[in-house]
């Protein structure tokens, strides 16, 4: 429902502000906190930015050293991969806290859904939070907002050589328009055969060439970083939970609006050329050396501004959050709903009590850099002196083109001995090199990031002892633990919570991903959108290698109560066994553990044992035992003997056998005649039987 049309039914009703007073509010609200945004942030945030950039402080000295050093810079980069390592490790930052034992399954199923939501479905997660800490590191926090991206895709593709079947399927999809369809006769038919099947009314085969065009929703979730100048917030408001009105302008094109469902006809009165904001101070430190000709001049823009105010739009005299979008310099409004949150979270490294922007590394760093750059221009300019000396002579006494030649070996003209004299000056520089060391201590002492704690002095290190320099790595630590808990407390607490209610409202369909090496069909509509958010507490529990080692006794200790108690006492189990060589693998960096291990089902139980028999029972097993022993020993006899007796049986009809050759060997020679050996086997065999 439109703005005018909501507005028109609350007014019949009787209750509520007019469009114009309604209007002039939200007017009056975003302009102040716009104003309070580029008058007193922006230029503390441009001038952080310019001293990143180690841009020149306007007081240089032709001809002198005009050297800038990049504190700033250096502190920010040396705590930005110690960030990235904390939050994209293997441990997940936060988890969804249960409300009771039964909500344990979805509490993880949604940690680390949406954990693959931010971490997968996002084009460049790391460049985005990347981006993120480094704005609060040096401009006041870094500003993340997400939202449910429903706008239409539209896509156009070309296909060649379909038959009737895939050309209907590929109509039927919804969404999808035929732009221009071209058919012609099936590869194969000749012209002969083309005209018998026309003049037959047979139908004749086509193959189609088209061009399609498909419009979908995308339907997906967007986490953003937005550039600082974009966000605005409300100057008395300390905290998102209490602004009265906090909101993002955009300069955006006419095809990003009608692609989120404006018409063209209501922007078409609030196009401007202007693609950047002028008068914010942070972009132009930020561009310093680009103009807005760099963009596509032609592309009109509309000033987009999507705000969420605390105000009492239904006249009850309680002011409810509403989101408002206004189009235009002239702040017309085009949407206003309703809201349950404000989409945004500021990741802060430092938050000051009672203000909304809190320090960062830059302000630490700033007037370090400035007299640090000074000291070292002065170091530089004696040096030079030193060693390019200033050269006096007398005026009218000497050829000064050779004076000014610096050719080595060139010879100076004088009409008469002395007319050219060196001034030398001694180096003095020197004398300030203890002013830089005590300078880096004292940045090093407020951002508790030193060239020990880095692995960067092995001087140090190497001088000292194992104590110590893990003493010295534990301090560093501490500081970037602190740091790391302030952008999960302040940034990805609220975040998880937004995008949990997000794809709880927006998602309406079950969704099959890839979870812990398996796919899982995902619907977030029966999950408890306001469970709530811990910060994960192994940010603060030393090293890796020290964490393995207290993992290792852990599950030494585990396998040894199992030894000594069984697998039912009531200290450990397997569940916790396998959690502890789990967490053992994350920590050396393999995410997944059901690699190793197999997942233990939650309704597991170790196998019943066997009770122990009674002595009655025990002296029944020694005689069934001793029973069946004899039992083999008598078999095993047994088969002794009826192996001998087959062997002599064996033995026995081999002489008979060669007596048989024998005796027919004698036959034959006596009587010279052949002798049939098996009619003599039968008669013996007979006599045998005989005499038997």
């Amino acid at each position: 429902m439109a703005y005018s049309e909501i507005d028109q039914v609350e007014t019949e009703a009787g209750v509520g502000m007019s469009e114009d007073d309604f209007g002039y509010r939200v007017r009056q609200l975003v302009q102040d906190a716009i104003q309070y945004i580029d008058d007193e942030i922006s230029p503390l945030r441009a001038r952080a930015t310019k001293a990143y950039m180690g841009e020149r402080y306007g007081n240089e000295v032709e001809g002198r050293s005009q050297v800038v050093t990049r504190d700033v810079r250096d502190s920010v980069h040396a705590c930005l991969p110690s960030l990235m390592r904390v939050f994209f490790g293997t441990e997940q930052v936060v988890n969804f806290v249960p409300r009771s034992a039964e909500d344990v399954p979805v509490a993880e199923q949604a940690t680390d859904y949406v954990n693959f939501v931010l971490r997968q479905d996002q084009p460049n997660a790391v460049g985005l939070f990347y981006s993120v800490f480094k704005d609060a590191l040096m401009n006041m926090g870094g500003i993340v907002t997400w939202y449910w991206d429903d706008s239409l895709e539209i896509q156009t593709h070309n296909f060649e050589g379909l038959d009737e079947g895939a050309l209907g399927l590929l109509l039927q999809e919804e969404g999808v328009e035929a732009i221009s369809v071209e058919a012609q006769p099936a590869p194969g038919i000749g012209e002969e055969q083309l005209a018998q099947m026309e003049a037959q009314g047979q139908p004749v085969p086509q193959i189609y060439n088209v061009e399609l065009r498909r419009e979908r929703k995308r339907n997906q979730v967007v986490v953003q970083t937005m550039p600082p100048e974009e966000f605005f917030v409300d100057a008395a408001a300390t905290s998102l939970e209490n602004a009265q009105v906090v909101g993002r302008r955009t300069l955006s094109t006419v095809s990003d609006l009608v692609a989120m469902g404006y018409s063209e006809e209501e922007l078409e009165g609030h196009l401007t050329d202007q693609v950047v904001f002028n008068d914010s101070d942070e972009y132009w430190a930020r561009h310093e050396n680009q103009t807005p000709e760099v963009y596509d001049a032609t592309a009109k823009r509309v000033l987009y501004i999507e705000s969420w105010c605390k105000i009492d739009y239904d006249g009850d005299g309680i002011a409810e959050l509403r989101r408002i979008c206004t189009i235009g310099d002239s702040f017309e409004v085009v949407n206003n709903e309703p809201a349950l949150e404000v989409p945004f979270a500021v990741f802060q490294i430092d938050p000051e009590p009672h203000v909304f922007f809190g320090g960062d590394i830059s302000t630490l760093t700033q007037d370090i850099q400035l007299v640090k750059s000074m000291v070292v221009r002065g170091m530089l300019d004696s040096l030079s002196f030193s060693l390019y000396p200033r050269t006096g002579i007398v005026e009218g006494q000497v050829d000064i083109d050779d004076v000014l030649n610096d050719e080595p070996g060139a010879i100076i003209r004088m009409r008469q001995p002395g007319m050219v004299q060196q001034l030398d000056v001694p180096f003095l520089g020197k004398e300030a090199f203890p002013m830089v060391e005590w300078l880096d201590s004292m940045k090093e002492d407020r951002t508790g990031m030193t060239a020990a704690s880095q692995g960067l002095d092995p001087d140090v290190l190497q001088s000292t002892t194992r104590a110590a320099v893990n003493a010295t790595i534990r301090g560093a630590d501490q500081n970037l633990e602190l740091t790391a808990r302030m952008l999960a407390e302040t940034g990805f607490k609220p975040m998880f919570k937004g995008l949990l209610n997000l794809i709880v409202t927006h998602q309406d369909q079950s969704r099959m991903v890839r979870l812990r090496n398996e796919w899982i069909p995902i619907d977030p509509r029966v999950w408890d959108s306001t469970m709530d958010v811990s910060v994960n507490t192994g940010l603060g529990s030393g090293q890796d290698d020290e964490k393995l080692a207290v993992l290792r006794d852990v599950v030494a200790r585990q396998t040894e109560a199992i030894q000594q108690l069984g697998m039912d006492n009531p200290l450990v189990g397997l569940p916790q066994i396998r959690h502890t060589l789990g967490k053992m693998l994350e920590i050396s960096g393999f995410e997944d553990s059901d690699q190793f291990f197999k997942p233990i089902p939650p309704d597991w139980q170790p196998p019943p044992q066997e009770a122990e028999p009674t002595p009655e029972e025990q002296l029944l097993q020694v005689q069934m035992m001793d029973i069946q022993a004899k039992a083999e020993f008598d078999k095993q006899k047994l088969q002794v003997e009826v192996m001998k007796q087959q062997a002599l049986d064996a033995r026995e009809r081999m002489r008979i056998e060669g007596d048989l050759t024998l005796r027919e060997f004698d036959l034959e020679e006596k009587y010279q005649n052949k002798v049939d050996l098996e009619v003599l086997k039968a008669a013996l065999a007979e006599d045998r039987e005989e005499v038997l």
